[in-house]
C-alpha cells in the first residue's frame, strides 16, 4: 500500500461520492436527510483514508531520488496528480457540506488556502512531468501513453471549479482572489486536456490502449471530461466579480458545453463498460489502480446534478442518480476486494 498513487485515487473517489451526495438535486427534500448522511459518511471515510495512506507513505521512507524518478516517468508520473487531487476533493466535499460558508469566514479562507496549495502543487507536477516528457528523446513507446496522462489536467479543472464555488460563498474579499484563479485554472486545465487528448488519440490509432495500462486507465479518460463539465457549470458565478455581469448571462453557454462533456462521458462509459465486461477478471482482481473506477462515475454524477438544476431537467436528475449509484456500487465492490487483497498480503508475509 506504500507509495502507490492509486491509493490516493481511492480517497479521490470516496470524497467525490461525498460531493455527489451533498449536491444531488432534490427539490422535494424527501431524500435530503439520507443523502447528506451518506455525504458525511463518505467525507469522514475519505479523511481517515488520507490520514492512513499519508502515514503509511511516511513510514515507508521512500528515497527522494526514487520519488523524483517516478515523477518524471512517462508511465507513472501523471498518476501522482492523485495526491493533490485527494486533498482537493476533500476540500470540495467540505465546501458542499457547509452551504452557509459566509457564517464561518475563517474556514472559507482556510479552504481557499488549501485549494491554492494543492492546485499549485498539481501545476508544478504538470511542469515536471511534461517538461521531462518533452525533453526525452526518441519516439513514445506504444505502452507509455495511457489514461493516467489525463490525471493532472483533471485536477486543474477541479481546482477551477473549487475556486469558482469558493468565490460565491459571500465571504468578503474571497471572491477577488478566487474568481480570477478559477478562470486561469480552467484555461490551463481545459487546453491541456485537449492537447493530451489529441496525443492519446494519435497513439490509439497505432496501438491498443489497454493491454499495458489495464482497464482502469481506460476509465480515467472520463475524468477530465467530467471535471470540465463540473468546472463549466461552476464558472458562471465568477462573472459578477470579473466583468460585472450577472451569472445568468453566461450560464446558458457554459451549460451547453457542460452537457456536451457529459454526453461524451456517457458514450465513453459504454465503451469502457464493454471492455470491463470483456475483461471482467481484471475488475475483480485488485490493484491500487482499481480505485480509478470510482472517481469518474462520481464526477459525472456531480456534473449531471449541477446541469439538472440549471436546466430543470428530470432526465439529468436521473443521470445524476444513476451515476451516483454506479459509483457507490463500484466503491463498495472495490472496498471488499481491496480488504481481501490487504489480508492476503499480510497472510503471505506472516
Amino acid at each position: 500500500m506504500r507509495s502507490h498513487p492509486g491509493w490516493f485515487s481511492g480517497v479521490m473517489g470516496t470524497a467525490s461520492l461525498a460531493v455527489a451526495a451533498f449536491r444531488l438535486p432534490d427539490d422535494s427534500g424527501v431524500t435530503e436527510t439520507y443523502t447528506r448522511g451518506l455525504g458525511w459518511l463518505f467525507l469522514v471515510l475519505s479523511i481517515l483514508g488520507l490520514i492512513v495512506i499519508v502515514a503509511a507513505n511516511t513510514l515507508a521512507r521512500t528515497p527522494w531520488s526514487a520519488i523524483w524518478r517516478e515523477l518524471r516517468s512517462r508511465q507513472r508520473g501523471p498518476a501522482y496528480a492523485a495526491v493533490p487531487g485527494a486533498v482537493l476533493l476533500i476540500t470540495m466535499a467540505l465546501e458542499a457540506a457547509l452551504p452557509n460558508m459566509a457564517d464561518i469566514p475563517t474556514l472559507g479562507w482556510v479552504l481557499m488556502g488549501i485549494t491554492l496549495v494543492v492546485a499549485v502543487a498539481d501545476l508544478l507536477l504538470t511542469l515536471v512531468f511534461f517538461s521531462s516528457a518533452i525533453a526525452n528523446t526518441g519516439a513514445l513507446e506504444d505502452d507509455v501513453v495511457s489514461g493516467v496522462w489525463f490525471m493532472p489536467q483533471t485536477i486543474l479543472l477541479l481546482s477551477a471549479a473549487a475556486f469558482a464555488r469558493l468565490s460565491s460563498t459571500g465571504i468578503a474579499g474571497l471572491d477577488d482572489v478566487a474568481a480570477p484563479l478559477a478562470v486561469l485554472f480552467l484555461g490551463a486545465g481545459f487546453l491541456l486536456f485537449l492537447f493530451v487528448g489529441a496525443l492519446v488519440l494519435s497513439q490509439l490509432v497505432a496501438a491498443p490502449l489497454t493491454p499495458a495500462s489495464g482497464v482502469p486507465a481506460a476509465w480515467i479518460l472520463m475524468s477530465p471530461s467530467a471535471a470540465a463539465a463540473v468546472a463549466f457549470m461552476a464558472i458562471p458565478v465568477v462573472t459578477p466579480t470579473l466583468i460585472g455581469q450577472p451569472s445568468s448571462s453566461v450560464t446558458p453557454i457554459t451549460s451547453l458545453v457542460a452537457g456536451m462533456m457529459i454526453g461524451f462521458c456517457i458514450w465513453w462509459l459504454l465503451v469502457v463498460g464493454i471492455l470491463t465486461i470483456r475483461d471482467g477478471r481484471e475488475f475483480v482482481t485488485f490493484s491500487p489502480a482499481s480505485w480509478s473506477y470510482v472517481f469518474p462515475l462520481a464526477a459525472v454524477a456531480v456534473a449531471s446534478g449541477d446541469l439538472a438544476q440549471a436546466w430543470s431537467s428530470p432526465l439529468m436528475v436521473l443521470v445524476a442518480v444513476v451515476m451516483a449509484c454506479l459509483g457507490a456500487a463500484s466503491w463498495l465492490i472495490i472496498v471488499v476486494i481491496s480488504m481481501r487483497w490487504v489480508a492476503a498480503r499480510r497472510w503471505n508475509h506472516a
